[in-house]
């Protein structure tokens, strides 16, 4: 309590400084006075008197001191008296102290805002509760490692994992909404009645679905999306218990999702963030076909499970699925399972983690070219630090006056790195990648602020401690004297290894630009396997129950595509079940083997499966390398036909011409279970990139749509013209077919490719923006020790010149040791980006992690740039006059 009180009172003793030292002064003369008059009463004179009476009241000043220690808080005091000196001696050089404020706020800004974005992608939890308990359960068949489930598996998950409290499963889908608006097309969610309880906490109005809607015969239940509710029924809350019509049936309303709910699974689930509604499955799970793979899988473990036990676990009930079914065992299947959150970040990781250490980098420069610019300050203040020690200042209350100027200087430029990181947040979120855009919203939150408080405090004493540690180290005969050559030969040693770890920093981080700037070319080039100039792609669903039969959607689309060819413009139109880079709805993919393979070759190898009408092909600029396309009398006679990829070809016959050889494929649904059958292949085609530019995932199967029938299809139209302008005559088409048929997806092929290289985009502009800043900085850092070491040498230049020394010998002496720190940074840069490139070898695509050109390249560019950086100096320093510069100190 004692303690408290003293701590009170040296708070107030803050307050009213003014008034407690003149009431010290006048206390203190009182006393002097007394004694003085004592000495005069012993028979002193006056002058005696007060001499004695000062002698032995001790020294004013100390006295004064130890009162003021004794009164407030010296530390506070002392901190704000530096602080304001710090700015006063800032607001002495404006143009040294705005460079700073500008070095320091491009790296401060640039590591806020990709802190922003690795916090919000990388460390924010998933907003669902407990989410670190949240799994993905993913279907392993062979090579095939992230397949979706089926029905039995999910079941059997049920039943028997012991350490998962609950899993859940989603298939999205598409459906159209019809009644008295325009129809319209949504994204459509099938779910286990727990899944979005799961999610969840509770839903804004309504309730979650029940057991007893899920399955054959239950009532028919829907849950929708705020946005859904606020766009198409006006946020009415008396929706809840009211019937709407989705694919032409009726479905009862039985609650509201929260405003902030979104599904955030894994890039390739083709699981949509922005689902409109939900319902629960129509069928008997346990009853699904056993090779039909279509679910996604959560699972939520229970408290204290870790996922290598829910793993040890998962590897049981697999064993006991293969033991149970044989189909089964035959695919030797196996179950993986792996934490939700990190399997939505697995591609975004890498990147965003080089991307952090470059502006790690970045800021690493800009400190170093802070610290030289505070060593020519520090250098310049020598004699005013050697007064200070002189008189009795000591070492450590100079280095925290010096430091305490450097973290105000690195504050300040914390505040100025807002806006640039508010600026390069926007930026960035302009070019993130889809997978990005799964997690929500990106923004300058708390956190991030907390990050660029915490970034300048530590800044401030890293580009501090060591110039404060060097001005304090001085000779005082030697600065006294004005003789410090060795002072000064110290701090140009110092400013040179500070400019070869500049150079060599943004030696690595011009190589990773350089090669993700390849990379991204190498994508440019890319062959996708077909041309998207001028092809215009839309979507169609037939889920309604104007279409139960085969037959009815076979018509629907034959019909529709004659009609296309109608329409000005139209070159060619085909339908197809899947569009290239295109992951709204599930893939399909199934085993294939060639006819007469042994049982043990059968379910070992998948393919992409692809139904389409003939035309489509050729819309897409599908390049044929044996065979025949489909024809009209293919589709007509519904032929057991079809076309394969090379990649099938040269697995399934390596040694032999796939034309004509029959394969045992999977043939398609239409509201009743696929079944295997054996069709001849007609033709042969060159790999078409469905799921990536880079990477050949499986080969492709092209079925005719008769024999292959689905609800949602899409088309491809080849056009002569600018294909945007073709969608409201392709829009009156489908309406003279079906006005309650919505037209959804309108989009150029163009677009399906450029949101394929969009991640790579965004490494690259990245990359390239951070080797420029860096660039810039190590620039300013080699002219800034060059100019330096010029003007600090100025007098021996005029000096040299005096005595005979040749212009050429001034300035290839200043190009020389101006080019020493930079040549040792390129050799410590090329050491450097052979240990750190091929960290990033995951993202490149057509070059390699060391690429010696790459490496040559910027070491002629970045030695070019430095040779200019030191011959501005040199042209100064051979310009100086003797005279003057003998005149000079």
């Amino acid at each position: 309590m004692g303690r408290f009180r003293e701590l009170l009172a040296r708070a107030r003793g803050l307050f009213g400084k003014v008034r407690s030292d003149a009431d010290l002064v006048d206390e203190m003369t009182t006393h002097l006075d007394a004694l003085a008059e004592e000495n005069v009463r012993r028979g002193m004179s006056a002058e005696q008197a007060r001499r004695a009476a000062r002698r032995e009241f001790g020294g004013v000043e100390q006295t004064k001191q130890l009162y003021r220690e004794q009164r407030g808080l010296p530390f506070v005091e002392t901190l704000v008296s530096d602080v304001q000196f710090a700015f006063r001696l800032l607001a002495r050089k404006p143009g040294v102290t705005g460079l700073m404020i500008l070095t320091l706020a491009l790296g401060i800004g640039a590591n806020t805002a990709i802190f922003s974005v690795v916090h919000a992608v990388l460390m924010q939890p998933l907003p669902y509760p407990h989410p670190e308990r949240l799994v993905i359960v993913w279907s392993v068949y062979g090579k095939e490692g992230r397949a979706p489930a089926s029905g039995p598996e999910l079941t059997f998950l049920q039943q028997r994992s012991r350490l998962v409290e609950e899993f859940g499963g989603i298939w999205a889908q598409g459906g159209a909404l019809t009644g008295e608006r325009e129809p319209e097309q949504v994204k459509v969610g099938w779910v286990t009645w727990n899944f979005l309880s799961m999610l969840s906490a509770k839903p804004q109005v309504g309730r979650f679905f029940v057991p007893h809607e899920q399955g054959a015969g239950a009532p028919a239940a829907i849950l929708l999306s705020d946005a859904l509710w606020h766009r198409r029924f006006g946020a009415d809350p008396g929706l809840i218990g009211s019937t709407i019509r989705l694919n032409g049936a009726p479905r009862t309303v039985v609650g509201v999702l929260p405003p902030d709910f979104r599904i955030v699974f894994p890039e390739g689930s083709s699981v949509p963030p922005d689902m409109d509604a939900f319902i629960p499955f129509p069928s008997d799970l346990a009853t699904d076909a056993q090779d039909q793979g279509y679910i996604r899988v959560v699972g939520r473990m229970k408290t204290g499970v870790t996922v290598v036990q829910a793993q040890a676990e998962l590897e049981e009930i697999a064993g006991g699925l293969r033991a149970e079914y044989p189909t089964y065992a035959e695919q030797s299947l196996g179950l993986r399972v792996v934490p939700l959150h990190g399997d939505v970040v697995r591609k975004l990781r890498p990147a965003l983690l080089a991307l952090f250490a470059g502006v790690g980098f970045i800021l690493l420069i800009a400190c170093a070219n802070a610290a030289n610019l505070q060593l020519s300050l520090a250098n310049e203040r020598r004699r005013e630090i050697t007064l200070r020690t002189a008189i009795g200042a000591a070492r450590g209350r100079v280095i925290r006056q010096l430091l305490t100027e450097s973290v105000v200087l690195s504050c300040v430029s914390g505040i100025a790195a807002l806006l640039v990181g508010w600026w390069a947040l926007k930026l960035l979120v302009s070019l993130r990648p889809a997978e990005m855009e799964r997690l929500g919203s990106i923004e300058l939150d708390w956190t991030a602020l907390g990050f660029t408080f915490v970034v300048s405090l530590v800044v401030g004493v890293l580009f501090g401690l060591a110039p404060a540690i060097g001005a304090t180290r001085i000779d005082l005969v030697e600065s006294l004297k004005e003789g410090g050559r060795a002072i000064a030969a110290t701090k140009q040693r110092s400013r040179s290894i500070l400019v070869a770890a500049e150079v060599a920093l943004g030696f690595v981080l011009l190589v990773g630009a350089g090669l993700m700037v390849q990379t991204l070319t190498a994508l440019l080039r890319s062959d996708p396997g077909f041309a998207s100039k001028n092809v215009l792609t839309f979507r169609l669903s037939l889920a309604s129950v104007k279409y139960q039969t085969r037959e009815d959607a076979v018509n629907f689309f034959r019909v529709l595509q004659n009609n296309l060819y109608t329409v000005p413009g139209v070159e060619s139109a085909g339908l197809t079940s899947h569009l290239p880079f295109d992951d709204s709805l599930p893939n399909w993919y199934s085993y294939y083997w060639p006819e007469g393979a042994p049982k043990q070759d059968q379910n070992t190898v998948m393919a992409d499966y692809r139904s389409i009408l003939p035309g489509h092909l050729q819309s897409l600029g599908a390049v044929f390398l044996a065979g025949r396309d489909f024809d009209e009398h293919d589709a007509v006679e519904d032929r057991a036909v079809v076309i394969v990829d090379d990649t099938v070809a040269q697995g399934a016959w390596p040694d032999g011409d796939a034309v004509g050889r029959k394969l045992n494929i999977e043939n398609g649904n239409f509201k009743r279970d696929a079944m295997r059958e054996s069709m001849e292949v007609i033709g042969v085609v060159r790999h078409v990139q469905y799921h990536s530019l880079t990477d050949r995932v499986r080969g492709q199967i092209y079925l005719l749509y008769p024999h292959a029938v689905r609800q949602h299809m899409a088309f491809t139209v080849k056009s002569g013209v600018d294909p945007q302008i073709l969608g409201p005559a392709i829009r009156q088409e489908v309406a003279k077919l079906d006005k309650d048929l919505p037209v959804y997806s309108v989009l150029p092929m163009d677009a399906y490719v450029a949101k394929a290289r969009r991640a790579t985009r965004f490494t690259a502009t990245l990359a390239a923006a951070m080797a420029g800043i860096a660039l810039l900085l190590a620039c300013t850092g080699i002219y800034g020790v060059s100019s330096y070491s010029v003007l600090r040498r100025t007098k021996e230049m005029g000096v040299r010149a005096a005595l005979g020394a040749q212009r050429s010998e001034i300035f290839g002496l200043v190009v020389r040791e101006g080019m020493v720190p930079v040549v040792s940074g390129l050799l410590a840069g090329l050491l450097l980006s052979f240990a750190i490139t091929p960290l990033i070898s995951g993202l490149l695509f057509g070059v390699q992690a060391t690429d010696p050109r790459t490496l040559a390249a910027t070491c002629v560019f970045l030695g070019g740039v430095g040779f200019l950086a030191c011959f501005l100096p040199a042209r100064r320093a051979v310009r100086v006059d003797p005279l003057v510069a003998l005149r000079y100190e």
